[in-house]
């Protein structure tokens, strides 16, 4: 028995060596995996004081830290993400400027930006801003390219994304892409661009509107202006200046109806910028005037655009006129129609025939088919007189 009870010692002792020195060696191949876990457990839970010294030793980590780093950006904490975004930075610097790895690093967290908390995408939008900006050794040729179209990805990602802070960061993100060295379109990231602007133009916050529409300055950014122009009736004065500035030389984007209702706008520099602009236009001055009557916001100022078309023949009647009909005032619509079959320069029985059938207000429509059932004005009568 006892011979049996040292053989069953000697047996356990010897499964209990074998145990050890297999967690040893186990321990010895996943040491790599063992360090990163660690390392990054200690930097996501780093004070800001006890930050750097382990973002150095993440960083050197390299692209074994980046699962870690990644689920760290999905955390809801503000200095978590500023934890991993310091990390990130080092690695990128540690690597070099124009590395490969910087453009996939980029790539990556594309991919996953949808999938980081707000306070992560932050850090990422910032971390590529860093790259960009003034004074920072930029990579050349092909390395350049493949940094600014991973880049855009994050860009286009943003797009999505509702909170104003990210969106923020996005759209100065978007205009230092915009603004890198190049003359080739090819080589701008506008469809992002576009994507993220035509979503900024309509952001509760002034500042991301305002910076929508100086993305649309940007050449091959044109597309985006016809949505600016909704900003000239925004809230913002700083807004609805910069949109008028944007949209005053597209003409075939924005006409120039467009733009009339501005020289009534509160703000007496919009109410300047719009004239200036109607003028570089190409609009007489004459055309400028009964514009501004025809958007004035009384209606018995508006009803003066007819009289200014009794006193001239040079006018277009009938442009005129087609306008006025469209009033928001029951009133001035009514003197419109009647005006159009008291003059004789042009047939406008289609647009009163519209009015008849198609008018918000019964009495309006009754006058319309009124007006439409008596004879018309022939041309060798010459215009009405007052």
């Amino acid at each position: 028995m006892a011979r049996c009870a040292v053989w069953s010692r000697k047996l356990l002792a010897a499964w209990v060596l074998l145990f050890l020195l297999g967690g040893g060696i186990l321990a010895w191949r996943e040491r790599a995996t063992l360090l990163s876990w660690f390392y990054v457990y200690n930097l996501i839970h780093a004070s800001e004081s006890t930050r750097q010294r382990w973002v150095g030793r993440v960083a050197n980590l390299g692209e074994r830290a980046l699962p870690g780093l990644f689920d760290g950006l999905k955390q809801t904490d503000t200095l978590v993400c500023a934890n991993v975004r310091a990390a990130l930075e080092r690695m990128a610097r540690t690597w070099g400027e124009g590395d490969a790895r910087t453009a996939e690093l980029a790539l990556r967290l594309a991919r996953e930006f949808a999938r980081f908390s707000p306070a992560g995408q932050k850090q990422v939008l910032d971390l590529a801003t860093g790259w960009f900006q003034q004074g920072r050794r930029q990579p050349a040729g092909s390395q350049r390219a493949a940094l600014i179209s991973a880049c855009a990805r994050l860009v286009g990602e943003s797009a999505a994304v509702r909170d104003e802070d990210v969106q923020a960061r996005a759209l100065e993100l978007c205009g230092l892409l915009l603004n890198q060295p190049g003359e080739e379109q090819t080589s701008k990231p506008l469809d992002p661009a576009l994507k993220l602007a035509a979503a900024a133009v309509h952001s509760t916050a002034a500042d991301n509107r305002l910076r929508a529409v100086r993305l649309s300055l940007y050449p091959g950014m044109a597309d985006l202006l016809e949505q600016v122009a909704t900003l000239l009736s925004d809230e913002s004065p700083e807004v609805r200046r910069a949109a008028l500035v944007a949209v005053s030389r597209a003409r075939e984007a924005v006409h120039d109806d467009q733009l009339l209702p501005c020289l009534h706008d509160p703000d007496p520099e919009v109410r300047r910028l719009c004239e200036q602009a109607l003028i570089a236009r190409g609009l007489r001055r004459e055309y400028l005037e009964l514009g501004r009557l025809l958007f004035d916001p009384r209606p018995a100022q508006r009803l003066q655009v007819l009289d200014r078309l009794r006193e001239s023949t040079e006018l277009d009647q009938g442009l005129w006129l087609r306008r006025l009909s469209h009033d928001p005032s029951p009133s001035v619509r009514v003197a419109a129609i009647r005006a159009m079959t008291q003059q004789s320069f042009v047939d406008l029985s289609d647009r009163i025939d519209q009015i008849a059938r198609e008018d918000s207000n019964p009495t309006v429509r009754q006058l319309a088919q009124y007006y439409l059932s008596q004879p018309r004005r022939s041309p060798s009568s010459g215009p009405a007189r007052k």
